[in-house]
């Protein structure tokens, strides 16, 4: 969204539009993705792995791609033309996610260590976010705002190093969980893999823990959508800071995300998974209301680092309960799954973990939809350095009401049916 609006010159509007017609894409394109990974066969892929590999090969091609649209095109062009790199990117990423998310749930049947398998996901997933703020200070000119005005070159070399760890981090991945995924397939109950004929996709929606799980969780991952779409902007026009400022901020959210998972895993092995989840919200609401006090008040912190230290601790605080969104409620439907799949007589793993994607992905591009109208709504002249003072504090009231509504609504929907049951007492019953 930043780079649409602020690099390319692309309006908020058909930033908009491009991110969520290719994450409704993408969204419908994950419980096929997870079918046909459920229902092959192969000796030397197995289930999973030969969907990642040639999945990552083609979003790091892809990747390069985007970052180096022209920025002199005139502007419908380059939103149709990153429009149609996005879908494909979009497919390419279904094919690498939904087999890599299934995978999760297949290597562990214990109630804590499916937790712990979700809390390592998000500490790397998160300090994968890591490497484009560290990339940002080197690449991007530190002495202007990221904006158009800065090299286009600077995400040119970006995509480069991107591309190549996305590689990099696939092989690890498929290397690394190939001799596990085969004892789990050796080790797991003889539950026969879904029909292909078999009309199940919607099926799941109606267990009612299921439904509330999947609802809640769309909703609880807005406040994500709010701070990433945002935050770039509301950091560099709102705040001021530089392009060395603003990956130090970036740095202290995805800090929060990662220091925090051994927090929730405690938590949910002392008090259960609902439990955690219900404090996780909690905690990123308090450091979104610290944010919106440092919106409010950050005049009178002028000419000071005072202000970045401010923010950044908010923003650690808003990492420590967005790390419990990101991997609790994932947790809590690994067992809703397995519990499923014993009752319904049939696996279906892969395909549940699309569903859950394509429900949260709908939502997700409709909220980015949203977000990038709202850009145009407040006034936002995207590619130049400048807003007008208006402009500059709808950005911070736009992203602290979107995280704030979002926290209480997922909380609300949360507390409506019972999750994630409660920890065992012992290892014999968590892996029963």
């Amino acid at each position: 969204m930043f780079f649409g609006t602020s690099v390319l010159g692309i309006s908020g509007s058909l930033m908009g539009i491009a991110v969520g017609v290719s994450t409704v894409w993408d969204a419908a394109t994950d419980p096929i993705v997870g079918r046909m990974s459920d229902n092959t066969k192969s000796k030397f892929w197995g289930k999973r792995h030969g969907f990642m590999f040639f999945g990552a090969v083609a979003i790091a091609v892809i990747n390069l791609a985007i970052w180096a649209i022209p920025t002199a095109l005139p502007e419908f062009t380059k939103f149709l033309i990153l429009l149609v790199l996005l879908l494909l990117i979009e497919t390419f990423n279904t094919v690498y996610s939904t087999p890599y998310g299934a995978l999760g749930f297949d290597i562990s049947s214990d109630y804590n260590e499916r937790t712990s398998i979700q809390s390592f996901k998000t500490v790397f997933s998160f300090l994968a976010l890591a490497v484009p703020s560290l990339l940002m200070s080197v690449f991007l000119s530190p002495s202007q705002f990221i904006t158009i005005s800065a090299s286009a070159d600077g995400y040119k070399y970006m995509s480069v190093i991107t591309s190549a760890l996305c590689l990099l981090c696939a092989v690890l991945c498929i290397l690394g969980t190939r001799k596990i995924q085969n004892q789990a397939a050796n080790l797991a109950p003889e539950i026969p893999i879904e029909k292909p004929n078999k009309n199940s996709f919607f099926e799941i929606l109606r267990d009612k823990q299921i439904r509330t799980l999947i609802v809640g969780y769309a909703v609880a991952l807005f406040a994500g959508a709010f701070i990433t779409s945002l935050g770039l902007h509301t950091f560099t026009y709102t705040f001021h800071f530089s392009s060395l400022q603003i990956p130090l901020i970036m740095l202290s959210l995805i800090g929060g995300i990662i220091l925090g998972q051994p927090i929730w895993l405690k938590q949910s092995a002392k008090n259960g998974k609902q439990a955690a989840l219900s404090k996780g919200i909690m905690t990123l609401l308090l450091g979104a209301f610290i944010f919106a006090f440092l919106v409010a008040l950050r005049f009178a912190f002028a000419g000071s680092n005072a202000l970045l230290a401010l923010v950044c601790a908010s923003l650690f605080i808003c990492g420590v309960g967005t790390g419990c969104l990101y991997s609790m409620p994932m947790s809590i439907f690994a067992d809703l799954i397995a519990k499923k799949e014993t009752e319904q007589g049939f696996k279906s793993t892969a395909t549940s973990a699309g569903l859950i994607t394509f429900c949260t992905k709908v939502s997700n591009a409709f909220i980015m939809f949203l977000i990038g109208v709202a850009l145009d709504v407040i006034g936002f002249a995207h590619g130049v350095k400048t807003q007008t003072f208006a402009v500059q504090n709808s950005l911070g009231f736009v992203l602290v009401c979107g995280v704030i509504l979002s926290c209480v609504i997922s909380n609300f929907v949360f507390s409506k049916a019972k999750l994630g049951g409660s920890p065992p007492k012992n290892k014999h019953a968590a892996t029963n």
